[in-house]
């Protein structure tokens, strides 16, 4: 990774408004998403990938090569930002990071943008090898962030029908950890409702809520009793073919377990 101090402290981490006002110049905001360059806009938030970033003055430094996506809210002028090995950092300076999970960030506007790590390395670390926004079953997916040769060059895909599993099966959300935006960018919350320590850097792997994204992007489970109801319906009437959902017995078992159902 190539590092260099920076003596600027927090100005390095301003959002560069007039080049994001230039490229969303309109009347009214839009409510689908909107691709421009290395940003997508959701109405309320810039999502922007980079090959570089800078971080604040509790890390200062800055890096060339390791990959950033950060997510800006245009109502309260805050900001989350997945860089690096990857870590995470607010407008606030709360501090994470996840090696193994994938990580959901659950917006206000019901925008989900799960960030995918890649393999662990020899050195046990990790970096940003996929993300997917959603909304409004419209999805993106950026690419590009990271490479381990540097020669990255972000891209970002056209939205498409259908939430991240649907088109590509690698986004699977099932035990990845679910942070939920509260008041800002800067009060993000576990699926249990507890928020980040405001100090230290906190361990995102295996903080959970990731179940609950798994069902509902594979299939609700009303549909899994509907599916058990026809296909005891079919099999009364000999029909040997019966269509279930795409679900492995280890898959199952976990739900049961993790969730309760079925007990």
């Amino acid at each position: 990774m190539s590092v260099s101090i920076q003596n600027s402290g927090n100005s390095d981490l301003a959002v560069d408004q007039t080049s994001s006002s230039n490229d969303f110049a309109s009347a009214s905001a839009p409510t689908d998403l909107q691709v421009s360059g290395n940003t997508i806009d959701t109405g309320r938030y810039l999502i922007t990938a980079s090959n570089t970033y800078t971080t604040g003055s509790a890390y200062n430094y800055y890096s060339t090569d390791d990959g950033c996506v950060r997510v800006y809210d245009k109502q309260t002028d805050t900001y989350v930002q997945v860089f690096g090995d990857p870590h995470i950092e607010t407008s606030n300076e709360t501090h994470g990071e996840f090696k193994q999970d994938g990580l959901v960030i659950d917006l206000a506007d019901g925008t989900q943008v799960q960030v995918q790590p890649t393999a662990l390395n020899q050195y046990g670390d990790s970096h940003i090898n996929a993300v997917s926004v959603t909304k409004d079953n419209k999805t993106s997916f950026i690419t590009g962030v990271y490479s381990e040769t540097g020669d990255a060059h972000v891209q970002i895909s056209a939205p498409q029908t259908g939430n991240a599993f649907q088109l590509n099966k690698t986004f699977d959300s099932y035990s990845d950890t679910v942070l939920h935006v509260g008041s800002s960018l800067n009060d993000l919350r576990f699926a249990d409702n507890s928020a980040l320590s405001s100090t230290g850097n906190t361990m995102l792997d295996r903080k959970g809520g990731g179940v609950q994204e798994f069902l509902n992007q594979r299939v609700p489970m009303q549909s899994i009793d509907s599916a058990i109801q026809a296909s005891t319906a079919m099999a009364s009437q000999g029909t040997q073919g019966v269509s279930a959902p795409e679900y492995s017995a280890t898959s199952v078992a976990n739900l049961r377990i993790e969730t309760g159902y079925g007990k």
